[in-house]
């Protein structure tokens, strides 16, 4: 039987194209196994969001187009198709939009014709079924693309306008992965709050159409922009304070500045976030995760030190820290007004100093605290399981003997930057 492996880069709504792939490609009649040395083709699925990622991916390709068969799919091809061409001209290029369309990818390339299906297309892949990294978590990407039109940001030069899956399909793709097994649904999207503005729905409406599913599980609602959420923010509030929703959430805020904000293109402002986090801030235990770009083009020690201000006031659970990069083909890679490297590195260092603090002394709040958590798979270090509680904690229980997918009474015996320690109680 043909082998293939697959290596995933990037998002969550990467993660579930992939677990679509390997379904499919094993429903075609391939195998697939963990050892790339051992596969008759390698399937790559790619992002190229941040440059030190495209770099790593080039390299990885380079390499491997020497070895082996290549399909290559994601938003690296949608977008250096030229690339392509020059460095893997024998891979198989497969789009954002055709996921769906692998297994002919995998028939042409081993039948040693050229292929490239790189086309946009509104209509997203039907089959519901999937290949799960993670057996107890099931990934729906409900939109692709996003309405805003980010000054830094690549990926809507790949993924284009905001296209909304059908409710029915995230309705169908929700209960096969509940009777699969699934104890988790995660909602991804590049911006989860503009779900449905181009098909006449809402993000409300999906989720009480999934918390009305019968079955004991969770829901996470991936990230979504500060503008969107702003127009549904109190039908967001009474979600995550359903039983079957995390009190969590991931709201992009990237600057401090509003001078900032607008250069960026971001269609909200400091004041607007204040309003939604005041609001967000009545949720009992809400876990609050964030992005910052340092460093963007134009950025004055003042627009910098008001980012230091928002992190001290706001106090994230989470804050992911990205020192500002050029992305071919944006409006901010033309700028006249790039921050020096040294000062981007050393502001984001800065910056990652103030928030592991923070994160720390937000964890050290749950000491003590006992309650129900869910156990949902091996921890990445290998020191035990990893959990989740209602408001999205990471929690890890070292060698419990439990069974995987059910829920526990844990103690937090101890708090770390990024995660909970817990023990098993009666």
């Amino acid at each position: 039987m043909t082998k293939f492996f697959i290596e995933t880069f990037g998002c969550t709504a990467n993660t579930s194209a992939s677990e679509l792939m390997s379904f499919l490609l094993s429903e075609c009649g391939y195998e697939k196994i963990n050892s790339i040395e051992q596969a008759d083709f390698v399937v790559v699925n790619t992002c190229i969001v941040k440059a030190p990622t495209e770099s790593k991916i080039k390299n990885l390709l380079n390499v491997l187009n020497k070895k082996i068969p290549l399909i290559v799919t994601g938003c690296l091809p949608q977008v250096l198709i030229d690339w392509c061409h020059e460095n893997i001209p024998s891979a198989a290029l497969l789009g954002v939009d055709h996921f769906g369309d692998v297994c002919l990818a995998a028939q042409k390339l081993l039948s040693g014709e050229l292929f490239e299906l790189l086309s946009r297309d509104n209509i997203f892949c039907k089959e519901v079924q999937r290949d799960r990294d993670w057996k107890y978590t099931g990934i729906i990407e409900i939109s692709k693309g996003c309405s805003g039109q980010c000054a830094y940001c690549i990926v809507k030069i790949a993924k284009g306008p905001l296209v909304s899956k059908p409710e029915s399909q995230i309705l169908s793709e929700a209960k096969n992965a509940l009777m699969e097994g699934c104890k988790e649904i995660w909602l991804t999207a590049q911006d989860t709050a503009s779900y449905g503005y181009d098909i006449n729905s809402n993000l409300p409406k999906v989720v009480q159409n999934l918390t009305a599913l019968p079955g004991d599980f969770m829901i996470r609602i991936g990230m979504m922009n500060i503008d969107f959420a702003l127009k549904i923010i109190d039908e967001i509030i009474e979600f995550l304070k359903q039983p079957k929703v995390y009190a969590f959430l991931h709201i992009p805020i990237q600057t401090g500045s509003n001078r900032i904000l607008e250069k960026m293109k971001r269609k909200y402002t400091i004041e607007q976030f204040w309003e939604l986090y005041e609001k967000l801030r009545s949720i009992p235990e809400l876990t609050l995760s964030t992005d910052i770009i340092t460093g963007f083009p134009g950025e004055t020690d003042e627009d910098f030190r008001k980012t230091k201000e928002l992190l001290h006031a706001a106090a994230f659970d989470i804050v992911n820290i990205s020192k500002y990069g050029d992305r071919k083909g944006t409006l901010a890679s033309k700028s006249t007004e790039k921050i020096p490297t040294e000062i981007r590195k050393e502001r984001s260092r800065e910056l990652t100093i103030i928030q592991n603090e923070i994160s720390l002394q937000r964890n050290r709040k749950w000491l003590g605290w006992e309650g129900k958590a869910l156990a949902l798979r091996q921890d990445n270090d290998n020191i035990g399981i990893l959990f989740r509680n209602k408001a999205y904690k990471t929690i890890v229980v070292k060698n419990p003997v439990i069974q995987i997918g059910n829920w526990y009474k844990v103690k937090i015996i101890a708090a770390q930057k990024t995660r909970l320690v817990g023990k098993l109680i009666d």
